[in-house]
């Protein structure tokens, strides 16, 4: 669902760097919003046209108090203006939801596939699941050009507190493709399960023709596809 009924104002609370060239805006949470994991929000700076793409993941679960978008360093107007944000600057989230059922199924497998800051969504869903004891089995296959991985302190620490969560990381600096597919099909066991796959549009792409290649029912697979601005 897309909610476009209104503007809703926010108010910045933090911005942090997680990673060389990989931020976090933290915005106060106006009462009464709410959202699921895998929900993205579209931003705009009040009377403010900016050029660049507006539409951001939001890397927070509902069960935090504040809204969380995180993304890599870029070079658009409004890349350039989040990077440049101040606590108790304010926004305005123009519209918000999910459009293409990219959320986690109760009582059902889940096999997650993140592309470098791809992982933002995914940091909202299992962050929700440790915080209410979920026992769906989901596994998430973490793929990034080094070994700087976004959240992997707060991933491993959610491994370690529910079993039923794994999360195994790939490098892919210094492989090529074929082997880099090979390692990809190694860690899916079943293919009776849902997928989520979510980074850049190319790696989207990629793993989405794997995944169909591998016999994976398209009617399975879900995407979160962005370009990095």
């Amino acid at each position: 669902m897309v909610h476009k009924d209104q503007y809703i104002d926010i108010v910045a609370k933090e911005i942090i760097e997680d990673r060389p060239h990989f931020f976090s805006i933290f915005f106060h949470r106006p009462l009464d919003f709410t959202f699921e994991p895998g929900d993205w929000i579209d931003l705009a700076f009040s009377g403010r046209d900016l050029n660049g793409g507006k539409t951001y993941s939001i890397s927070s679960s509902p069960t935090e108090p504040d809204i969380r978008i995180s993304f890599r360093e870029g070079v658009s107007e409004f890349k350039r203006a989040l990077q440049s944000a101040m606590p108790g600057d304010k926004l305005l989230i123009t519209q918000y939801g999910n459009d293409y059922g990219f959320q986690l199924k109760k009582n059902q497998s889940s096999f997650l596939i993140a592309g470098g800051v791809g992982i933002a969504p995914f940091r909202s869903m299992l962050k929700e699941m440790v915080d209410q004891n979920d026992k769906n089995d989901v596994s998430l296959l973490y793929l990034n050009q080094n070994e700087s991985f976004l959240f992997k302190d707060e991933l491993d620490e959610w491994s370690r507190s529910l079993p039923n969560i794994r999360i195994d990381y790939i490098s892919t600096k210094d492989i090529n493709r074929k082997k880099r597919n090979n390692l990809i099909k190694s860690q899916i066991k079943n293919l009776n399960q849902n997928f989520y796959i979510s980074g850049p549009p190319s790696m989207v792409e990629a793993n989405e023709h794997l995944l169909i290649d591998m016999g994976v029912d398209i009617r399975d697979i879900r995407i979160d596809s962005f370009g990095g601005y």
